[in-house]
């Protein structure tokens, strides 16, 4: 394959699966009893990685190299890949505020190890944030977990 293609082919991947989110999410109810509807977020998403997509198969970078991770890279994208695996099992038991916590913890001490209080503490934040973002603003139910709330 050569490099062009081989530098395109991550493009049209990513530009694909935004417009089949965004098809599929007009699928969904647009709104809902409680504020905006299922529908929002796929929609928007998908328009968002189909405009990557597009930016990845339409950009002129001749001189850029295409090579593949070596094993340490490889790991974190393994680690990467179980800690959203986690978070995907620990929450309905756990709720969202403690899962969404220690997976932004999680992702954060991956990409930035030598920082922990920092990330702990960004985490907290962010969960705590994005619970005020979907519970209280657009009125979202979200898993109460241990904390019922």
């Amino acid at each position: 394959m050569s490099p062009a293609a081989t530098r395109r082919l991550p493009g049209l991947i990513v530009l694909t699966l935004g417009i089949t989110a965004s098809v599929l999410a007009h699928r969904l109810p647009a709104q809902t009893g409680f504020g905006l509807g299922p529908a929002f977020l796929p929609f928007w998403t998908g328009l968002l990685l189909a405009a990557c997509g597009l930016w990845l198969c339409v950009r002129l970078d001749e001189n850029a190299e295409v090579s593949w991770p070596g094993y340490h890279g490889m790991a974190r994208a393994g680690v990467g890949f179980v800690i959203l695996l986690f978070y995907t099992l620990a929450l309905e038991p756990l709720g969202y505020l403690l899962s969404t916590a220690g997976f932004l913890v999680g992702g954060m001490l991956l990409l930035e190890p030598k920082r922990p209080l920092w990330a702990l503490f960004l985490g907290i934040a962010s969960a705590s944030f994005l619970i005020l973002i979907f519970r209280i603003w657009l009125r979202v139910p979200l898993p109460g977990g241990l904390v019922g709330w």
